[in-house]
């Protein structure tokens, strides 16, 4: 892996469907929560939390030279319900939003390999995700359980492009040491207001996850206003 930054063009994001590409997910987790994070023993210790949802998922992997650098889970609703459920305690009633409609989508797992981290590895895979869940899955709400910033809070980055936190702090007992984490959801079309009526900086970053959406045809799900 090369030393220097990384450019946009230099990452390549694949939808995977191959058991080479699951072998390169397995790869990044074991690098970055067993070796460099000492969260997890082994990566086998995902197969009765992280991989019962696996059917109900679609994994995409960032690569750059052919070498896997990062990877995020989305998980459709299920009767399983959604991750979230079962590791914090939320402060909606998800089977409310389900009643009116609601197609909910879950971002999991989401890692960057040590060496690329802060280089954008991160926000391709989010990229990649929200297209993948408005255009695929026809999702009208997003969750993701995302860590805490320093001080404990749901970071501003999350808010600033339209996620709400939805429970308290709370640790992820799934790992060992683990810092705080919050659940937090959007719904797309608030999302998609922030891009046309928010800040400057909102609609720029918005932007960048959506720029490929062709807002002309019919526009992202939406619920009444007694579901949002």
């Amino acid at each position: 892996m090369k030393s220097e930054r990384l450019t946009v063009n230099e990452i390549t994001v694949r939808e995977i469907n191959s058991e080479a590409g699951m072998r390169d997910v397995i790869t990044l987790r074991d690098r970055v929560y067993v070796d460099d994070q000492g969260r997890l023993n082994s990566v086998d210790d995902t197969k009765e939390t992280f991989d019962k949802y696996d059917e109900y998922g679609t994994y995409f992997v960032a690569y750059s030279d052919a070498i896997p650098i990062g990877a995020v889970k989305i998980i459709r609703d299920s009767a399983l319900g959604l991750p979230c459920e079962s590791t914090a305690k939320l402060t909606v009633n998800l089977d409310e939003y389900r009643a009116k409609g609601a197609r909910l989508v879950e971002f999991g797992h989401l890692v960057s390999a040590p060496e690329v981290r802060s280089q954008g590895v991160g926000m391709q895979l989010m990229r990649h995700g929200l297209l993948h869940s408005i255009t695929k899955l026809r999702a009208t709400h997003i969750l993701g359980d995302f860590f805490a910033d320093a001080s404990g809070n749901f970071q501003h980055f999350y808010t600033h492009v339209g996620f709400e936190p939805i429970c308290e702090p709370y640790q992820d007992v799934r790992f060992a040491g683990s810092p705080l984490s919050v659940v937090g959801m959007v719904a797309i079309e608030t999302a998609f207001k922030l891009w046309r009526e928010g800040s400057e900086s909102q609609r720029k970053l918005l932007h960048f996850f959506f720029s490929d959406l062709d807002r002309r045809p019919a526009p992202p799900p939406t619920l009444s206003a007694e579901a949002r």
